[in-house]
């Protein structure tokens, strides 16, 4: 009988554990040696973290067809506890940093406010041109990419969907890893 109710508890701590866990977004080879990263840091001495894989939270601001790839810039965001609960949404205007994703991405992905949390390569900082003039920001290299289809309303913090104001609309979210 004791044997029988040690299992029973096993199995409920068991169901517990892995019910309450937080899902990963990424494979555990694209987060091995990432960090999340404070990024005033980084954008402060971009140079200080090259070639470190870091992991940064954002929303979609611009994006660029390149010959190495996808260049998208993204309005810094702060990144939750729990990066599966995406990027926090803020008031006020943050700094941009450039991503350079060397694969495909369907197009739905890369509309502007969409939010993104990105495991990547840090490569210092790069001149990017916005609106005609060139500015230089932190640069990165991703590993893997997970995109919040947030679309037209990137202003709404993640945690508000499905339910806004104009009705019922399941979030569409997806995770790109480079090859």
């Amino acid at each position: 009988m004791k044997t029988i109710l040690n299992f029973i508890i096993g199995i409920a701590a068991t169901t517990v554990f892995v019910g309450c866990s937080t899902p990963s977004l990424f494979p555990p080879e694209a987060t091995r040696d990432a960090a999340p990263l404070e990024f005033g840091v980084l954008e402060a001495k971009p140079d200080v973290f090259k070639g470190r894989a870091v992991q940064l939270a954002g929303r979609i601001v611009g994006v660029e067809q390149s010959a190495d790839g996808i260049l998208i810039r993204a309005q810094e965001l702060p990144l939750e506890r729990h990066p599966a609960y995406g990027p926090a949404e803020t008031a006020r205007g943050t700094s941009e940093f450039a991503i350079m994703y060397p694969g495909t991405v369907d197009a739905n992905a890369l509309w502007f406010g969409n939010k993104l949390v990105v495991v990547a390569v840090a490569q210092g900082s790069h001149s990017v041109a916005v609106d005609g003039l060139t500015r230089t920001e932190p640069y990165v290299v991703a590993r893997c990419m997970h995109i919040w289809k947030t679309g037209e309303y990137g202003s709404y913090g993640i945690e508000d969907f499905p339910n806004l104001t104009d009705g019922y609309y399941p979030l569409e979210h997806q995770t790109y890893c480079a090859s």
